[in-house]
């Protein structure tokens, strides 16, 4: 029964939880894994007072789950933004070195992170972690792999009632706070729609790259809108 659960812990993070299955069914399982995700970044900013607490929080969560997301960032980064055509963009993205927008933009991307976690309640990591996964939903269920290999391929093709299923594991934090959690699930829900679009039209849909920046990205605006929420 928690076979595929565990795959997708381990499949998404540096956390040998073991789990077998099929991987296209890991999409189900993306807000599960948030909140694994959440009570890390929580912990840090709760138990670790001051810039230390933030610093740990960032750190630990990173290392073990969102790392693999920021490499996709960088390449995003790198692929999106140069004026190439589609075959260059996926090249520049497939190699293993880091170009200068990646460079350039990933230090404001970890600043504005740093800044928006330094000032931001403890449970609004959970929001961050939880409903920021749900962008890779809304970005899967809207458009198609751009290349038949990779990791964009392994998760396709794509239920749609998986979409249905992750709304329904936030749920909980929509009785925590619902304001909250509408503000958050229309953020994530845009900025998964937005990677889309731009997906489409750059490298002719997703890739494992685009699903990590949009997780990230939709992590980093979850969080900046929370701090406007009362």
């Amino acid at each position: 029964m928690l076979d595929e659960p565990r795959l997708a812990l381990s499949f998404l993070s540096r956390i040998p939880a073991g789990g077998k299955g099929d991987v296209r069914h890991i999409t189900r399982y993306f807000t599960l894994v948030g909140y694994c995700a959440g009570a890390v970044y929580w912990a840090g900013r709760q138990y670790v007072p001051g810039d230390l607490g933030v610093i740990l929080s960032i750190t630990v969560g990173f290392f073990l789950f969102d790392l693999f997301h920021f490499d996709g960032l960088l390449d995003t980064f790198d692929g999106f933004l140069n004026q190439r055509g589609r075959e260059k963009c996926l090249a520049i993205m497939s190699k293993s070195d880091t170009g200068p927008f990646a460079v350039f933009f990933s230090f404001f991307y970890c600043a504005a992170l740093f800044l928006a976690f330094r000032s931001s309640a403890p449970l609004s990591l959970v929001y961050m972690s939880v409903i920021g996964r749900f962008s890779m939903c809304v970005l899967l269920a809207t458009t198609h792999p751009a290349k038949p290999g990779g990791l964009g391929a392994l998760v396709s093709p794509y239920d749609q009632r998986t979409t249905l299923l992750n709304v329904a594991v936030t749920l909980p934090l929509a009785v925590l706070d619902p304001i909250r959690w509408a503000v958050s699930v229309v953020v994530a829900s845009a900025i998964g729609l937005f990677l889309g679009a731009v997906s489409r039209r750059k490298i002719g849909g997703y890739t494992g790259d685009v699903l990590g920046a949009t997780c990230l990205l939709a992590q980093l605006g979850v969080i900046i809108a929370n701090l406007y929420v009362p």
